[in-house]
C-alpha cells in the first residue's frame, strides 16, 4: 500500500476498533478452550451476541431448530469450539454493517462470503496438522475485510477500481492492484492495528498471492482456495469475482478428494448458512 493511502487509513477518526468481545476472545484462547463455563460468561455479558447465537443454533444450518434455549444447551449441541467460532463471527460480522453504498455487493454478501470462507477454511486446516483449524477459521472470516475500508472510506477510488474491472473484464483483485488500491493491503493494515498475530496480517495481505506470505504460505494458500470455492459456487451472491476455473496452490497439502468434499459440504450447506447468518444482517 502507499504511503499516502497507510496514511489516510490513519487518519480515520472512526475506524472501528476491535470489538470487544472478540479481544477477550482472541486473548484468553488458551483458559476458554479448558473452560465452557468460562466462554459461556463471556457471551452473557452481550444480550445482543447471546440472542444471535442462539438464533443461529437453532437455523437448519445445525439441524436442531428449536431445541436450543440456552447457551449452555448451545455448546452442548453444536459444541465448544463450534460456539466459539460462532462468537468470533457474530462479533466481526457486527462491526461493519448497514449500506456500504457500492452497487457491485453489500456488507451482508461480503460476509456471508466470508463465513464460507471460515468454514472452509476450518475444514481443510482440520487436514493438515501444522495448522489450527480455529485460527483459519478467523482467517477466512478476515480476509476480504479490507473491502469494507474500501467501500467506507475511499468510495470515490474504488469505484474507479469497478470501473476499471468490468471495463477490462479482469478480477476485481487485479484491478486494484493496477489502481493501486487494494483490499489485502486495507485489510492487513486494520488487523495490524487490531494487533492481531502476524500469521492473520499475513494471510490477510497475501491470500491472494499465498506463496508470498512466507512461514505462513500454507496457510494464505487455504484461505486463497477456500476464497475461490465460495465465490465459484457464488456463496454470499455473484460480486463479480467468480473465476472460471479453481486453482490449486502447490503447497496446500490437502488430497483432491477432500477439497472435492469440502466444496460439496458447502454447496449442501448454502441456503442453510445463508438463512441462518443472514437472517441477522
Amino acid at each position: 500500500m502507499s504511503v499516502n493511502i497507510a496514511k489516510r487509513i490513519e487518519q480515520i477518526e472512526d475506524l472501528p476498533s476491535m470489538p470487544h468481545t472478540l479481544q477477550k476472545i482472541l486473548e484468553n484462547l488458551d483458559s476458554l478452550s479448558s473452560s465452557a463455563q468460562s466462554l459461556e460468561l463471556l457471551i452473557r455479558d452481550d444480550p445482543v451476541l447471546s440472542a444471535n447465537i442462539l438464533r443461529i443454533a437453532n437455523s437448519p444450518y445445525y439441524g436442531v431448530s428449536g431445541e436450543v434455549s440456552s447457551l449452555a444447551r448451545a455448546v452442548v449441541v453444536m459444541g465448544f469450539d463450534e460456539v466459539k467460532n460462532l462468537v468470533i463471527g457474530l462479533s466481526l460480522t457486527g462491526t461493519f454493517a448497514g449500506d456500504l453504498g457500492v452497487e457491485l455487493f453489500t456488507a451482508k454478501q461480503l460476509w456471508l462470503h466470508s463465513i464460507g470462507v471460515a468454514r472452509a477454511c476450518q475444514l481443510m486446516a482440520e487436514e493438515i496438522p501444522e495448522l489450527d483449524s480455529d485460527e483459519l477459521f478467523t482467517a477466512g472470516l478476515m480476509h476480504d475485510i479490507g473491502k469494507f475500508l474500501l467501500c467506507l472510506y475511499f468510495k470515490d477510488e474504488f469505484s474507479e477500481v469497478i470501473a476499471l474491472h468490468a471495463e477490462k473484464g479482469i478480477p476485481l483483485s487485479q484491478a486494484e492492484e493496477e489502481y493501486g488500491l487494494t483490499h489485502a493491503e486495507a485489510g492487513a493494515f486494520l488487523a495490524q492495528k487490531w494487533a492481531m498475530s502476524d500469521m492473520l496480517v499475513n494471510v490477510v495481505r497475501y491470500h491472494h498471492h499465498p506463496v508470498s506470505a512466507g512461514p505462513h504460505a500454507q496457510a494464505a494458500a487455504v484461505v486463497f482456495l477456500a476464497d475461490q470455492i465460495c465465490h465459484k459456487i457464488q456463496l454470499g451472491g455473484d460480486m463479480g469475482c467468480t473465476p472460471e476455473k479453481v486453482k490449486v496452490p502447490r503447497n496446500i497439502g490437502i488430497a483432491p478428494e477432500k477439497i472435492k468434499s469440502v466444496a460439496q459440504d458447502l454447496r449442501d450447506n448454502r441456503q442453510a448458512v445463508e438463512e441462518g447468518w443472514g437472517s441477522g444482517m
